[in-house]
């Protein structure tokens, strides 16, 4: 079993590719990914009761539990299983948000890499002649990894361990994720393969940078602290989180040269 409290600022720890906790300090419940739930996102097929990643979701402390309500935030914690369908590795299934009320932007996240090695495939909505932009985010252990407004998203475990990430995002939220721009189109604008991505011929795609996320230590991330601790910390600093209309999203990345 191998603990992982010093990255994620929580008492747990990993067995069998799962979080061991105490339930008297955590009352989540994981929720699995199958194959079966997710396979219009691949280009080929597996197992249809192949696990793919599990969720915990509203994983928070039930002593910290107000703060995160009453600063309207959802902490959650995903496992990625490491390997591949096909020649393609193993991601979540991709989502956009929904628009903040009387507003044209979308609530933006940001994501953890607690342990593992990930990769994020972020894009715009399609037009209707099926144009995007991508960005290809290169993430490693404790980087915080901001999702902006108006732009879907999709995690993906490029590494041989299991990804484990967390992310805090406006509460109940994901009961309003939409999942069926991706299914649409077969998944995102390009498929990561081991040695190389691989256009999706369902998109054109306008413009495709790769870059790495920078510290934001105004928004509350840094790499030396975890994404919990320091939103239990300074809950004040995540306001961006519910109110991206109030904050300029330019400078979360530096570009890959």
């Amino acid at each position: 079993m191998d603990s992982i409290e010093k990255s994620s600022g929580l008492p747990i720890k990993i067995r069998e590719g799962k979080l061991d906790y105490d339930k008297k300090i955590f009352e989540a419940n994981p929720k699995p990914r199958l194959f079966s739930e997710a396979q219009t996102v691949y280009q080929e097929t597996a197992d249809p009761d192949l696990p793919l990643y599990y969720m915990y979701r509203y994983f928070e402390k039930k002593a910290d539990k107000s703060i995160f309500e009453t600063q309207d935030a959802e902490y959650d914690i995903t496992l990625i299983n490491p390997g591949k369908i096909g020649d393609e590795y193993i991601k979540t299934k991709g989502h956009y948000h929904p628009l903040v009320p009387d507003t044209d932007i979308s609530y933006p996240e940001v994501y953890e890499v607690i342990a593992g090695k990930a990769e994020y495939l972020i894009q715009k909505r399609p037009n209707d002649n099926k144009e995007t932009d991508v960005i290809v985010i290169k993430a490693k252990s404790s980087d915080k990894i901001v999702i902006p407004p108006n732009y879907g998203h999709v995690s993906i475990n490029v590494g041989d361990i299991v990804l484990i990430s967390s992310n805090i995002q406006k509460r109940d939220l994901p009961t309003g994720a939409d999942y069926g721009g991706f299914e649409y189109y077969h998944g995102g604008a390009m498929y990561r393969t081991e040695t190389n991505w691989v256009k999706n011929p369902e998109y054109k795609i306008n413009s495709l940078r790769y870059v790495y996320p920078v510290e934001k230590p105004k928004w509350g991330l840094t790499k030396n602290k975890p994404l919990y601790q320091s939103f239990i910390e300074n809950p004040e600093k995540f306001k961006w989180l519910t109110k991206p209309q109030d904050f300029d999203f330019s400078d979360i990345w530096a570009e890959i040269n």
